[in-house]
């Protein structure tokens, strides 16, 4: 490790501080029937009470009616919030990937909704990030493409990305793996790490994310390619060139923190 100890806890800290903002002063709780599930801002909150006849703004919460709804017409009334928000720009782009709803304390999930629509909305999300390392301890990383809505042109970690609905955190880690890096996560030895946790405001509107951090070991010879044309290039740089670019802020903010997980838990 060529990185100190102490060096990576102070990053570590700084890092963690900036990933854990509260909301600007005025923004709405999203509840959706009893359960909260988000944060907004007034405009989006405004935006959706004038054209949505289940949605109210009172007392600083945006309501979502759904008494008597299950899970399916729980979805299905999200689904028609997110297509009243697209159509009037106030989301950034549109994915097609449904992401599952839970209470922002946790617990069952209630419906899904539009990816796009989860930041607009502060609706927690989970994701899976991967660090990849070589037999003597350097790590492969990508740059995302340039044309990437979110961060383009930072580094990132080999793999990462959101758990979709339906999957479990392994079957979107072999997913990502594949279309991101041309592996076959079967072929592979994983170790479970730690949890990076993000709340603060974005572009897009409000980021809730848990990540859930793994590591594994790339067999010499073997060389990731990336598959789904989001990632520029990928290299293979030692720790210390990490940990230098990580502090130039040249690394997405969640793959700093994943990144360092796996370092500090190697110091």
């Amino acid at each position: 490790m060529t990185a100190d100890l102490a060096r990576l806890q102070v990053l570590q800290r700084r890092l963690a501080a900036r990933a854990d903002v509260a909301p600007p002063a005025g923004w709405l709780t999203v509840r959706l029937g009893q359960h909260a599930i988000g944060v907004t801002s007034p405009e989006v909150g405004r935006f959706l009470a004038a054209r949505q006849a289940r949605c109210t703004v009172r007392d600083g919460v945006l309501q979502l009616a759904a008494d008597g709804m299950d899970f399916r017409t729980r979805s299905a009334l999200l689904a028609e919030i997110a297509q009243r928000l697209h159509e009037a720009g106030l989301l950034a782009g549109w994915r097609d990937e449904p992401l599952e709803v839970r209470p922002l304390g946790g617990g069952e999930a209630l419906a899904t909704i539009e990816r796009a629509a989860c930041r607009t909305l502060g609706i927690a999300t989970s994701a899976v990030h991967m660090n990849a390392f070589t037999p003597q301890g350097a790590l492969w990383v990508a740059r995302r493409a340039d044309h990437k809505a979110v961060d383009p042109g930072l580094w990132d970690n080999l793999v990462g990305g959101m758990v979709a609905a339906g999957e479990t955190e392994l079957q979107a880690l072999a997913r990502e793996a594949r279309e991101e890096a041309g592996l076959d996560l079967a072929a592979l030895a994983l170790q479970r790490g730690g949890v990076v946790l993000e709340r603060r405001p974005v572009p897009e509107g409000y980021l809730i994310e848990r990540v859930q951090v793994f590591d594994t070991e790339i067999p010499a010879g073997v060389v990731p390619r990336n598959e789904d044309g989001e990632v520029a290039v990928i290299e293979c740089w030692d720790a210390a060139a990490v940990v230098d670019e990580i502090e130039r802020d040249g690394f997405t903010l969640e793959a700093a923190l994943t990144t360092l997980d796996a370092l500090l838990r190697r110091a």
